[in-house]
């Protein structure tokens, strides 16, 4: 199998991912280079400027490139800001065959039937992604193929991204001589990473708190049921600690990275903090740690928290996510935010790392790159799935044909070759 990329233009890095996929377990990538820079031109997940964002790509794609000791000509790109949108769908056809077996191209036209929406001119379908199939009233179908219907029914979980942001990004990929093969949305790509099959049938909330903003996907009885985009993120946080310490952004960064919740439990009897290992510039000896923490973190980390609880309660879907809450992306290791998702939500929760990973991913392992370790595990997942649509058909093909014992001999030893066949 040829090599999977994936690229990741964030508020605060862009990062790039070349690997190869273990032919034994879908889930598993072998990382065979990898580079995160320092993100420029972007701001909330927006491009600003893009001559600012070729630049920065350009460099982080050469490293990747150099450690893979391979070129990137495609990739699959994340996207995410509050230019995503979301909406469900329900699209219906007859199924047209004189058996009256559904097939992968009956799924192809009930899916196409599903994408008939009113769309504004400036929006552009990213996932049209069924939540379920029905046959003749029968619902909670997953793959329906092979089934026996005359009325073939989908509901639809249908994400849209800019155009207008979409072809920015395109520009910027085809000036360094990339094809974009597809996009996908944040959220949806560091489920793939972080999500366990059981989470997801039993319904879970996955979080991934970025720098600007924060993606978040609902999945219920296995499918996704909604999706969203929160406009803040743990820079946020970074923010306002500079403002209330009067201290630059990246003092402001070491300062939330110090004030881990282990840091903070070897001097929870103190009621001031130093900073002094830190070595700021700004000279800051000691800070009160109630103003800090309650008084700056803690307000803003509570605001985050209630949008998600918004978000969650518009939709009533809270009831159904017993598997809790499942916090990634770099803003998941901010200091008190899991204790305080927890308190708002009252469901459990739990912070994810990519897993699964082989080659040179020790950088990997962790949830800031939840994102461009799902995209490669969404890339191939697409290149598989003409594979998995076609071989079911030929099979049923073959068994329907009426032919002599002789003659199915011969076919028989023909499928033995044919993986999937049976």
């Amino acid at each position: 199998m040829s090599n999977l990329s994936s690229i990741e233009l964030g508020s605060e890095k862009i990062s790039c991912a070349i690997a190869s996929l273990d032919e034994q377990n879908s889930k598993s990538v072998r990382i065979l280079g990898f580079a995160s820079v320092a993100s420029s031109g972007i701001k909330r997940a927006q491009i600003v400027d893009i001559q600012q964002v070729t630049k920065a790509l350009e460099d982080c794609l050469n490293q990747a490139e150099r450690m893979a000791g391979t070129r990137i000509n495609q990739a699959v790109l994340i996207t995410s800001g509050p230019n995503i949108d979301s909406q469900t769908s329900h699209g219906i056809v007859a199924v047209n065959y004189q058996n009256q077996d559904i097939n992968t191209e009956d799924i192809n036209r009930v899916i196409e039937s599903a994408k008939a929406i009113s769309l504004a001119a400036n929006r552009e379908i990213i996932h049209v992604i069924p939540t379920q199939f029905i046959v003749d009233g029968q619902a909670s179908i997953k793959n329906p193929v092979g089934m026996n219907g005359v009325r073939l029914e989908v509901d639809t979980h249908i994400i849209s991204a800019s155009s207008i942001n979409l072809n920015n990004i395109r520009k910027i990929c085809n000036l360094l001589g990339v094809n974009v093969s597809s996009f996908v949305f944040g959220g949806l790509a560091s489920a793939e990473a972080v999500l366990s099959e059981t989470e997801k049938e039993l319904g879970c909330i996955m979080i991934d708190l970025g720098s600007g903003t924060s993606d978040v996907c609902v999945y219920v009885d296995g499918a996704i049921a909604h999706t969203a985009v929160i406009p803040l993120g743990s820079k946020n946080v970074t923010s306002d600690i500079a403002a209330g310490l009067r201290i630059s952004l990246d003092s402001a960064e070491k300062v939330k990275l110090y004030l881990s919740e282990k840091e903070l439990s070897k001097n929870k009897t103190k009621e001031e903090l130093s900073f002094n290992s830190l070595h700021l510039p700004e000279k800051i000896e000691a800070v009160s740690q109630k103003v800090l923490i309650d008084g700056i973190i803690k307000p803003r980390i509570e605001e985050i928290a209630q949008y998600i609880k918004e978000e969650l309660r518009e939709i009533s879907l809270k009831s159904q996510t017993p598997s809790g809450v499942v916090l990634t992306g770099g803003g998941s290791l901010t200091p008190f935010i899991s204790s305080m998702i927890k308190k708002e939500l009252n469901l459990p929760v739990r912070v994810a790392y990519p897993t699964e990973l082989g080659g040179v991913a020790d950088e990997l392992k962790n949830p800031s790159y939840s994102a461009i370790v799902g995209a490669l595990l969404y890339s191939q997942q697409q290149e598989e799935e003409p594979m998995k649509l076609q071989i079911p058909d030929l099979g049923k093909l073959l068994k329907n044909f009426e032919i002599n014992k002789n003659l199915k001999k011969s076919f028989d030893f023909l499928k033995s070759f044919i993986p999937g066949v049976k």
